[in-house]
């Protein structure tokens, strides 16, 4: 386990540790994802070595019981044989009994199994148990527990005190408790034992904090966008920089997602998007401007760009400059929020049932059941088919 004096030094208050000590143990927790992988599974005594020799690998006890006991196709059954030596029952059963307890179904136990056959051969009480304990234990529940293990398979064979419990406690060092551990967990399980933590992770939080940005801001970066938090450092503080230049508010949310979305898009891409916005009217400063308000709308491909501001634009003859003001509906969907409420919006307007300048977040923005009631059965005497209408444009019929 890491000594608590080098975690304390990894929490909010205090990143001082020194570049040696964050060397030594970045190459400690990153070797430790991958050591003993093989040896967790399977220690053997030289009994079970001679036992091989009378009981090769792929025989018809190990392919039968993959089939019927596991679930696996016959074919795959067969290939997996190769891997994994089962001499009875009784090791392997304990073992399913154990991932059932901890809310394996028979449908995830295949898919685990198919993913890392030598799970059949860990020991249950001691290899297994002690590392389903303590993801309990910092709140994974058991509907989480398969998707989690299924996800990162590796996290059953690494060491419960060199790998698990020190990368748990300096990823808890910088999120604010331990559900939000979980979800980074549940969202990403690779990062937990394949990232650099120590070399990467750590700094980029260091250069956030000194930017003054929130702890609620943080976590929702790890938590959610768990492939910006783990970025290479050297394209973070690029990032970074980039979003600062653009001028995006660290105190506001929208700065780390902007930083996200400048990380996860290619530099000719990024340049692209200016050109698409540019054919519907907006200069550079006007699309940046929207990119500040809500920077995930720059990631739309340029298909899909053209699609909802064709629609928007042209057939319902909407201002593009009341797109900027609210970003975000490029981000809904075109056939399930954007053509039906549009399509209801100009039907109250050819009625003058209400105001030709309404804005798009009145209504776009709004929750479906807000819609309903504000803009269909508000109006439902006036206009009678209108919960017909917009019910049939959901569900994709040529109503009108």
């Amino acid at each position: 386990m890491v000594p608590n004096f080098l975690i304390s030094r990894l929490t909010a208050s205090s990143f001082t540790y020194s570049k040696s000590t964050q060397t030594q143990l970045g190459s400690l927790l990153q070797h430790n994802a991958f050591l003993c992988f093989f040896n967790s599974f399977t220690s053997r005594t030289s009994s079970d070595t001679e036992s091989d020799r009378n009981h090769p690998k792929g025989d018809t006890f190990t392919t039968c019981y993959l089939i019927n006991t596991c679930g696996l196709s016959p074919q795959l059954a067969k290939e997996l044989s190769q891997r994994v030596n089962l001499k009875n029952p009784d090791g392997p059963n304990v073992v399913l009994d154990l991932l059932r307890n901890y809310g394996f179904s028979k449908a995830q136990i295949t898919k685990l199994v198919e993913k890392c056959p030598l799970v059949l051969v860990s020991k249950a009480e001691t290899t297994l148990l002690p590392k389903l304990k303590f993801f309990h234990s910092i709140g994974v529940s058991t509907r989480e527990m398969p998707k989690i293990l299924i996800g990162n398979y590796h996290l059953l064979a690494s060491s419960l005190k060199k790998c698990l419990i020190p990368r748990y406690e300096i990823i808890r060092s910088v999120v604010r408790d331990d559900r939000e551990v979980v979800r980074a967990l549940k969202n990403s399980p690779l990062n937990f034992t394949f990232s650099d933590i120590m070399n990467d992770l750590i700094p980029n939080i260091k250069v956030l904090r000194q930017c003054s940005v929130p702890q609620a801001s943080i976590s929702l970066l790890i938590v959610n966008f768990p492939s910006a938090a783990y970025a290479k450092h050297s394209k973070f503080v690029e990032a970074v920089k980039t979003v600062k230049e653009i001028g995006c508010n660290p105190l506001q949310t929208t700065f780390v997602m902007a930083v996200q979305v400048i990380l996860s898009m290619r530099k000719a891409t990024w340049e692209s998007r200016f050109e698409v916005y540019e054919r519907w009217g907006w200069n550079r400063e006007i699309t940046l401007g929207a990119f500040r308000k809500f920077p995930s709308f720059m990631k739309c491909s340029e298909e899909t760009i053209t699609k909802k501001m064709s629609f928007i634009v042209k057939d319902m003859v909407w201002p593009s400059e009341d797109i900027v003001k609210y970003p975000t509906v490029l981000s809904y969907s075109l056939e399930k929020r954007i053509i039906p409420r549009l399509s209801v919006i100009k039907i109250l307007k050819s009625k003058c049932l209400v105001e030709n300048n309404l804005h798009l977040g009145s209504f776009m923005c709004q929750t479906e059941e807000k819609f309903l009631k504000k803009f269909v059965i508000n109006f439902q005497e006036d206009v009678p088919l209108l919960p017909d209408v917009y019910k049939g444009l959901i569900d994709h019929q040529n109503v009108i």
